[in-house]
């Protein structure tokens, strides 16, 4: 068995243990979204099959001229491409920091100045905007659940908290080195919080957004870290959990299908264009949705009850991503996973 076919076979395996959370559509060919308020303008796909194998896309990042953050989490690879899907850079940090482990969890552009990688251990490395290797970031930072850099390269980060429901958010150089803490209100379900995946975080200059999983309210902070507001999903659609999880990880996992199965969960929080905010969510039963509100907290537009699940990995700029992960070729080997881009399209 070839290399590329010991490796399509991993993956296969991954995606169908993962099936139930990963944002993905399984597809040879996948039909265009109907949807009230986004229409199909692009697919991108990476194509060079010599030289390039995603095995999943786990994060992105795009910038204003188009261009493409992917992380393989399943590869820990982590590439730069244009906004057609053609490959500039590999980002290895090897080139600057040989024999160090790399993990990627997110990759993110800091304007136009640099690439801040988080990692899991060590904890990143910073490249240069084409993907040069700069080393790793600062001995301060750590990890975070939820972190973004605003236009002008400040990196924040916060944490869900500890089982106490604390929260903090941190304002950082943009070598990551922690400039100011600020505590965040403590969450309503603290382990909820903790342990559900979802939500969201972002950075646009002025302010900061934070969102949970488990909790309707959208934050607003300002970035000395006053909160200066919090709006929250309209309607009966959303619905909230009637109790927290239990404290310890076994007794959540006897009881985490049956608290979720009536219950909204957000799944991302995007900076769909420089005006709007989109909140994605999963309904569960009652299927998928997404509303779309000014940074102000006016609801715009909105589609709920979403059947089957449509998820997003990113938004930015006007348009949304989706994954594809198509089946096997006529070879029987798992093609590279692609995007399919939708614009937002104002009512």
């Amino acid at each position: 068995m070839t290399q590329r076919a010991v490796f399509c076979a991993l993956i296969i395996g991954a995606l169908s243990l993962s099936a139930s959370t990963a944002p993905y559509a399984r597809a040879q060919a996948a039909p265009p979204l109907e949807l009230k308020h986004f229409t199909k303008v692009k697919t991108i796909r990476f194509d060079d099959p010599d030289t390039l194998l995603i095995g999943t896309i786990d994060y992105m990042d795009v910038d204003p001229a188009g261009r493409i953050l992917v992380v393989d989490q399943r590869g820990r690879q982590v590439f730069l491409f244009d906004s057609t899907g053609a490959l500039q850079a590999s980002l290895d940090p090897t080139a600057c920091h040989p024999g160090f482990t790399f993990q990627p969890i997110t990759a993110h552009f800091g304007g136009d100045a640099f690439i801040f990688i988080q990692n899991a251990s060590p904890w990143g490395y910073r490249f240069t905007a084409v993907g040069d290797c700069l080393g790793s970031v600062d001995g301060d930072f750590s990890a975070y659940r939820f972190f973004d850099i605003d236009p002008v390269g400040t990196p924040y980060g916060s944490y869900p908290g500890g089982l106490a429901g604390t929260r903090i958010l941190r304002r950082m150089s943009p070598t990551g080195k922690t400039l100011k803490e600020f505590p965040m209100p403590p969450s309503k379900y603290p382990n909820a919080t903790l342990r559900v995946a979802g939500g969201g975080f972002i950075a646009d200059g002025e302010h900061l957004f934070y969102a949970s999983a488990p909790e309707r309210d959208i934050l607003k902070f300002s970035t000395d870290g006053t909160l200066a507001g919090k709006f929250s999903p309209r309607g009966s659609w959303f619905r909230s959990p009637r109790r927290d999880l239990p404290s310890d990880a076994q007794s959540t996992m006897r009881v985490a299908g049956k608290w979720s199965s009536n219950i909204t969960t957000i799944y991302g929080l995007f900076e769909l264009t420089d005006q709007a905010l989109m909140v994605q969510y999963n309904g569960s039963e009652r299927g998928g949705g997404y509303q779309v509100f000014t940074k102000e907290g006016v609801l715009v537009a909105e589609e709920l009850g979403i059947k089957p699940l449509v998820f997003f990995l990113h938004g930015k700029y006007g348009l949304v991503y989706r994954v594809v992960q198509p089946r096997l070729d006529d070879q029987g080997y798992l093609p590279n996973p692609y995007l399919e881009v939708y614009q937002f399209v104002t009512p």
